[in-house]
């Protein structure tokens, strides 16, 4: 029997002097009743995410007691009032396991929470929900024995006497086991006796156990499209994506609360609930999850609401966490060209992470090498370094110098006074390759940076140098001469002749009237002397060729004096300057 709970003696009618705060402050509070429900279902008992599920109901609890001293809610068979409002309606294809259809089956008519109540109380609550909630033979009692038994102080309830004795008993002796009289039994029929059965008298039944040895057993057999079929019904229960649901309720959740802290709290739930996911690598889940959560991010910019953007601001920083996207990374490192689908998936959720996570990508960049995985990667660094580049230049300062060269395309692509910053950082980093990009970009896009790049003059790397050479050649200044003629003069014994000769010809493209004097005195003077400091043929040819470049009276004059010398050291000198610069095609910026 079925008994009612101590609060019988109060009134079963609904309070119809709700305010719609009150009816907001209900329906928040069913909210996380469901959601707690629905996860201590999910989940074994003791299981850290349904104690989370109950903890965060508790606290919703709390939040409403802080303006009522009770909730009491009418239970009817598909549906939870507050008052006449509908705050929970029970869907069809969860009909069995849903809480309200659950405690309406039991007989429970409306159920109360009190002012204080405490956890255990909910644990208890929930615990005798989930114990009979499937309805079998051996199961004693129900719901309401379990929560009366748990003499409870805070949640208390009605419940309707059921008794089965006081429904009319049908009368099976009136009912005939034989044909009627006028009608002739099936041809194939056999009688009672050929069939092994003793008689019986009209309205007497004798029932037989499926155990009887006299019962065939081909009845118990299962057909093999009953087998299939069965099979399938596995199939799928096993197959059961329970965390799409979790995060359409977490959803709907969100979606109705305007109370910071129980925002949060969902929030919070979520993140568990994500790491879940990515665990068991469903992430076209978390990509739909991601994208309600941004349509949510932008859809109110209002100031009163300013503290709903940062919650989901710091939620997808939470996500870049090394402990949660090290899960990820994970997965990146074991994709291949052929996960067309997932990297596709993996690209779009990428790009809802901060850019805290290009740093755990870096690793992945060394340790895939499909090249499908790379572009996808090296994309979603593209969108996040527009975001932030600090996380980048880490990267370039990596202890490895392969990492700066992968990431040379990313570089490359970077645009802005932080970028053009980051590239004169790289024009000294230790890879040969990322100082040559680098002096190539800052000279593209501002030939005046060469100024600032004229120390690389002396860089081991010949294509780091002919760069800096062909820079300085591209412009007139006397700054750039200056610069030049004392480091000629400082590498008078230099032993790379081209090299010499190459910053004389960068010389007489920048220089002007200013370093004649000086190139004279280079080609003219000390003709008897092929071993002595600027008196070298290299630096003789190299300024010679200078005078060429700059092209006007008085080097012309010094040319001709110099072609007339008596000196075989001084006219080979002008001679090969003058050949040189006739010559198509030739290099003179070596």
């Amino acid at each position: 029997m079925i008994k009612a709970s101590a609060t019988d003696q109060e009134t079963d009618s609904p309070e119809n002097s709700f305010t719609e705060k009150d009816i907001l402050d209900a329906k928040n509070l069913v909210n996380f009743l469901v959601l707690a429900w629905k996860n201590y279902s999910l989940y074994p008992e003791g299981h850290v995410a349904a104690i989370k599920a109950i903890e965060n109901l508790k606290t919703a609890f709390e939040d409403f007691f802080l303006n009522h001293t009770s909730i009491r809610f009418i239970v009817e068979k598909n549906r939870l009032l507050y008052g006449f409002s509908v705050h929970h309606e029970v869907l069809a294809a969860t009909r069995s396991e849903d809480l309200v259809y659950i405690l309406f089956r039991d007989g429970v008519q409306w159920l109360e929470f009190h002012l204080g109540l405490p956890l255990d109380e909910l644990v208890y609550f929930f615990s005798t929900l989930h114990k009979y909630k499937m309805l079998v033979e051996e199961t004693e009692g129900d719901v309401v024995t379990g929560l009366t038994d748990g003499n409870l102080e805070y949640i208390t309830f009605k419940a309707a006497d059921i008794f089965w004795e006081d429904l009319p008993l049908i009368d099976f002796s009136s009912i005939s086991t034989t044909p009627a009289a006028t009608e002739e039994p099936p041809p194939h029929a056999e009688s009672g006796h050929e069939r092994g059965f003793e008689p019986y008298d009209r309205g007497e039944i004798q029932a037989k156990s499926i155990a009887d040895p006299s019962i065939s057993g081909a009845l118990w057999e299962i057909s093999p499209s009953e087998q299939k079929k069965l099979q399938e019904m596995v199939q799928e229960e096993e197959n059961w994506d329970n965390a799409a649901d979790v995060f359409d309720v977490l959803l709907v959740i969100l979606h109705s609360q305007t109370d910071q802290y129980s925002f949060s709290s969902v929030l919070d739930f979520t993140l568990e609930e994500v790491v879940d996911t990515i665990q068991q690598g469903e992430f076209k889940l978390l990509l739909n999850l991601f994208q309600s959560l941004y349509q949510m991010l932008n859809r109110d910019a209002s100031t009163e609401l300013n503290w709903r953007r940062l919650l989901i601001e710091r939620f997808f920083q939470d996500l870049s966490r090394p402990e949660i996207f090290n899960l990820i990374t994970g997965k990146l490192i074991l994709l291949n060209d052929g996960d067309t689908e997932e990297i596709k998936i993996l690209r779009e959720l990428l790009l809802y992470f901060p850019p805290a996570i290009i740093l755990s990508l870096g690793s992945v960049i060394q340790q895939n090498r499909f090249p499908e995985v790379q572009k996808m990667i090296m994309q979603v660094l593209e969108y996040l370094c527009l975001k932030d580049m600090s996380p980048l230049e880490m990267l370039l300062d990596h202890p490895d110098q392969k990492m700066a060269e992968r990431l040379l395309p990313l570089l490359v692509r970077q645009r802005g006074e932080r970028s053009f910053t980051l590239f004169f950082k790289m024009s000294e980093h230790p890879s040969q390759k990322v100082r040559g990009e680098a002096v190539r970009i800052l000279l593209a896009r501002d030939p005046q940076s060469i100024l600032k790049l004229f120390p690389l003059i002396n860089d081991p790397s010949i294509k780091v140098r002919r760069d800096i050479l062909a820079g300085i050649g591209r412009q007139k200044s006397s700054v750039l001469e200056n610069l030049l003629l004392k480091h000629i003069n400082e590498n008078v014994d230099h032993e790379n002749t081209d090299y010499i000769l190459a910053c004389y010809a960068a010389l007489g493209r920048c220089g002007s009237n200013k370093a004649i004097p000086y190139l004279r005195r280079v080609l003219l003077a000390h003709g008897w002397n092929r071993f002595w400091g600027l008196g070298k043929p290299v630096h003789r040819q190299g300024a010679a060729t200078t005078l060429v470049l700059l092209d006007n009276l008085q080097t012309e004059n010094i040319l001709l004096e110099a072609s007339k010398s008596r000196f075989r050291l001084i006219r080979e000198a002008a001679s090969k300057a003058m050949t040189r610069s006739n010559e198509s095609g030739e290099d003179t910026n070596g």
